[in-house]
């Protein structure tokens, strides 16, 4: 039995909701807290060691019975996107320029 398209709409917004309520949630309590200012050194670590932990995931293949091997694909692309990050000091740059260089290599088929 199909969804009806009200129900797979609701559905589709309850998700979103639920995705971003626990991103939004953090910012709106610690806007009315006072932070120490080793505390709010220490905060300012988490975004790297976030994306830090997603691209060490992105570029380490892990299967059973096998050695460990890097993923040359995401590397050829994370190497210059790492340089733009660096350079720029732009997210946004950032981004842009790996979700571009991704595109490029899958399109061309390189790997």
């Amino acid at each position: 039995m199909m969804p009806s398209k009200l129900a797979l709409f609701l559905l589709i917004i309850g998700c979103g909701i639920v995705t971003w309520l626990p991103r939004i949630i953090p910012f709106i309590l610690s806007k009315k807290m006072s932070f120490s200012p080793f505390w709010k050194k220490f905060l300012t670590y988490i975004p790297m060691c976030i994306l830090t932990a997603l691209l060490t995931q992105s570029l380490i293949v892990v299967e059973k019975g096998a050695l460990t091997q890097i993923n040359t694909e995401n590397l050829v692309v994370a190497i210059p996107t790492i340089i733009v990050a660096f350079l720029t000091k732009s997210l946004m740059w950032t981004v842009v320029f790996g979700m571009l260089g991704m595109t490029l290599v899958r399109y061309l088929g390189l790997f």
